[in-house]
């Protein structure tokens, strides 16, 4: 019997994220070559509405409603996925690699004994299954990964790996009532959340980023004035946060996020190896650093050996011209 394709839904804001759509669309290609179902997954509080905007991606939308859902727990989160896998049974359910596909997936993975593959950055498909891409050692290595067809399969890829493509489905949709488990060993103390209204930092289409070479916080107006530019967003190494210059949700890294924008610019920006693993996979990588044997050159496809408190300044004006004479 032929098993579905799952893609697990994470929207902000009432709006789906780009990266969920990324995954519809190619999970729609999937699902075509092994004459699968392609399933969405939504869960949360309110979502009915939201349901709907995902008619036109998938076969079927599978979404649960809860006040238990309302934020994002992985007890409650996992209980509710882990019972939805239960009664389906998918060959494979895709995520984001975001700070919830890296919580969430690893553990329902876990429980169901299921192959786990993270960070992936592509996917082909061979006549038993699909292979996966997937960067180690920063971008040092690509890996191709088959996970067994006859188990279920869990992967999770990195924001801006596909397309995003439309298509002319009508699916179905299919409300699930669960019973949310919550574990009582673990309670909310407080939520904080961020009024930011900057583009999400992992479906960035342009990232400049600043590292330790900027020589302190109030030099990285000029990138903000950069990235406003470019409708992107600035980025900052891990010193750069440690020293406080900027906020943890800047960080591009290891133990940060990862990003692939179609434009990466790194502003003075050694090449640390766990900075690299966080931005190995951007389209086109543009260096600007003093120190012609920074290690980052070694990942650009451009470089600049100058002082990049030269080179923001004209730069800025350059995309200031552009944007007037259009």
């Amino acid at each position: 019997m032929t098993r579905d394709i799952f893609v697990f839904v994470e929207y902000r804001d009432s709006t789906v994220r780009k990266a969920s759509l990324e995954l519809l669309s190619r999970g729609r290609q999937m699902a075509g070559k092994f004459s699968s179902s392609l399933c969405a997954v939504l869960m949360g509080s309110g979502v009915k509405e939201l349901a709907q905007t995902l008619k036109g991606f998938a076969d079927k939308i599978i979404f649960t409603d809860s006040e238990e859902l309302k934020d994002y727990g992985w007890d409650t989160y996992g209980s509710a996925l882990e019972q939805i896998l239960k009664k389906y049974d998918p060959m494979i359910v895709l995520g984001t690699s975001s700070m919830i596909g890296k919580d969430l997936f690893p553990r329902i993975a876990a429980r169901m004994r299921a192959t786990m593959i993270s960070d992936a950055v592509g996917m082909d498909f061979h006549e038993e299954g699909v292979k996966v891409k997937k960067p180690l050692f920063g971008g040092k290595v690509v890996s191709w990964l088959a996970p067994d067809a006859a188990s279920m399969s869990f992967i999770t890829f990195r924001p801006n790996s596909f397309a995003v493509e439309t298509a002319d489905a009508q699916g179905e949709i299919m409300e699930e009532g669960l019973t949310i488990e919550k574990d009582p060993r673990m309670k909310t103390v407080s939520l904080e959340k961020s009024g930011s209204k900057k583009v999400d930092l992992q479906e960035a289409d342009f990232i400049i980023c600043g590292g330790r070479g900027m020589k302190g916080p109030e030099h990285f107006d000029a990138l903000e004035e950069i990235a406003g530019l470019m409708g992107g967003r600035v980025g900052a190494s891990r010193t750069v946060v440690d020293s406080k210059w900027r906020e943890y949700d800047d960080q591009i890294g290891k133990s940060g996020k990862t990003v692939s924008p179609k434009l990466y610019i790194g502003c003075g920006i050694s090449g640390a190896l766990h900075h690299i693993m966080g931005m190995d996979t951007s389209k086109v990588i543009v260096a600007i650093n003093k120190d012609p044997n920074a290690p980052i050159f070694q990942y650009a496809d451009y470089g600049i050996v100058d002082d990049l408190f030269q080179v923001l300044p004209a730069l800025k004006e350059e995309l200031k011209n552009t944007r007037e004479e259009t």
